[in-house]
This record gives C-alpha cells, sequence and structure tokens, in this order.
C-alpha cells in the first residue's frame, strides 16, 4: 500500500501523521513507514538526515520491498534496509503473518508457491491474493526485494567477497544475484560496496 495524494485533495490523517513525522524525523516512526521521493527515485527512512522535500514530492510506503517494486532506490544515507522492522501493518491475517516470515526465512529459495501454501494449509491462488491485497506484489516478488535489501544490509556492515554475499542471500549464482541487484537498484553490488563517502559524493541530493 502506498500512500499520496495530490494538490486540491484532502490528505487523511495517516498521511498527515506520516508528515509530520518525517517534517520533524522522529525516532519513533522509524521502520513503520518510508519516504520516497519522486524527482530523485530515491526511498528514506523518516529520519533521514537529507533536506527535506516538498510533500508533493513524495509518496508513502509501509514496506521496502513495496518502494522497490514501484522503481525507487534505497537512500544510501539512512539506509531502508537497516529500518527496524515494525510488525503492525500487517494486520490480523494469521496466514498471512507467516508467508512473510517463512518467506523471509527463505522458503522460496528451495521450494515452490505451491509448497509454501501448502504448509499454510491454504491454496497458492488465496496465498497469491493476500499478497497482491496487502502488498501489491506477488510472493515471490516479495521474496526478491527481500533478498536484494538483506545483500545490501550485508554489502554495508560485512567484510563478505560479493559472491559470498550472493550466496548468502539465496542467489545460486553470482550473475543471477548481480542481474536483479542492478535491475531494481539500478546500481551493481560493486558499486555499492564502494566507500561510503565515495557514493555520498555521487549520490543525486533528496
Amino acid at each position: 500500500m502506498s500512500l499520496h495524494w495530490d494538490k486540491g485533495e484532502k490528505m487523511d490523517h495517516q498521511q498527515r501523521q506520516y508528515q509530520l513525522a518525517r517534517q520533524a524525523r522522529d525516532a519513533r516512526f522509524d521502520g513503520q513507514f518510508f519516504v520516497a521521493v519522486k524527482t530523485t527515485k530515491i526511498f528514506c527512512r523518516p529520519i533521514c538526515p537529507a533536506n527535506l522535500p516538498k510533500e508533493e514530492n513524495v509518496e508513502y510506503f509501509i514496506d521496502a520491498a513495496q518502494a522497490l517494486h514501484a522503481g525507487y532506490r534505497p537512500c544510501l544515507r539512512c539506509r531502508p534496509d537497516s529500518a527496524p522492522h515494525s510488525w503492525a501493518w500487517r494486520g490480523s491475517s494469521t496466514s498471512f503473518e507467516r508467508a512473510l516470515a517463512l518467506i523471509e526465512q527463505g522458503a522460496l529459495q528451495h521450494a515452490t508457491l505451491e509448497a509454501l501454501a501448502e504448509r499454510l494449509g491454504i491454496s497458492d491462488r488465496y496465498l497469491r491474493q493476500l499478497f497482491q491485497k496487502k502488498l501489491g506484489m506477488s510472493p515471490k516478488q516479495y521474496a526478491l526485494y527481500h533478498q536484494l535489501m538483506f545483500a545490501k544490509q550485508l554489502l554495508h556492515s560485512s567484510n563478505m567477497s560479493i559472491m559470498d554475499i550472493g550466496f548468502a542471500s539465496g542467489f545460486n549464482s553470482t550473475r543471477r544475484f548481480n542481474d536483479a541487484f542492478q535491475k531494481a537498484l539500478n546500481l551493481t553490488p560493486a558499486k555499492y560496496d564502494e566507500p561510503l563517502i565515495y557514493r555520498w559524493k555521487h549520490t543525486p541530493s533528496n
């Protein structure tokens, strides 16, 4: 689910809350939503130290995977991959919560969607419907974005080689890892592995 509004439209309560939180860089909301900037195609945590964009130039997402799916790249300064997880938005659907947990544990890296649905006691069609309704994407797309965000975190926080990070993130080949990473993030893993000060200098301001 994304939240955005155009001039002349009434802003709802949740959108107003997100706006105030990002303007104040309120740490209480870190991990509960992400701010995507339309002009730079970058998404951030609400605590990002970058210059605040105008409200009409942003939209909000409740999961980093949604922002990736919408074509935004994670900010190199605030690193959305390192935001604390918020489970509140996941609602009361036990099947959906269990599916998320299993996917994040790698359930679709070694098994089919049908096998996952069977573990959950539901049909694979219903499982796809749940993800489409709550996240606007398929379970496989969510699994891929989760792998990529985990890989990005390893690139920042470990001394592992790019090949090892790819395998640790569930990719069965370095080429597939490189291709998926570049397609989703518009940069190769090697570029993300550059020194932080270099990347800051070569990243457009938010």
